[in-house]
């Protein structure tokens, strides 16, 4: 089972939050910047213009194979659990057109994730006991 976490999302600068589940992935690296994919939905409910959106060169997966990743702009990430407030972490959007948000690997250590089980969704914050461990959100699609 892949880890999912409830987090909420907004453009920086924006009050207005979106709340969603989004995949963690430590596979997905694209330089050492946080990145964090959207799909379509979530492109248009946050209000940026894809058909403004830039094509990232040079993006490919482990085959080798090129990716279409679509420059979004700057968003602000933040973990949702219902026992503490988490800080906000500035993201870089993109776009592939899959209908999940992910994550990736430089997002995850900076919203501050530990990945205790990944085949059953078991996770805590790195400052929280060792035996803190909290379930994976429920996955959605999009």
């Amino acid at each position: 089972m892949p880890l999912w976490l409830k987090v909420a999302l907004r453009r920086v600068g924006a009050s207005r939050e979106v709340e969603a589940s989004a995949k963690v992935n430590t596979g997905f690296t694209i330089g050492p910047r946080p990145f964090i994919r959207l799909p379509r939905s979530l492109v248009e409910e946050l209000g940026f213009d894809l058909s403004r959106a830039e094509l990232m060169p040079g993006i490919s997966d482990a085959g080798g194979r090129t990716l279409p990743v679509y420059w979004l702009g700057p968003v602000e990430v933040r973990v949702v659990v219902p026992d503490r407030i988490t800080n906000w972490v500035r993201a870089i959007a993109v776009f592939t057109g899959a209908p999940s948000i992910l994550l990736n690997d430089v997002l995850t250590a900076r919203l501050k994730i530990a990945i205790e089980d990944p085949e059953v969704g078991l996770w805590r914050f790195r400052d929280e006991p060792l035996n803190k461990l909290r379930e994976s959100a429920k996955p959605e699609l999009y």
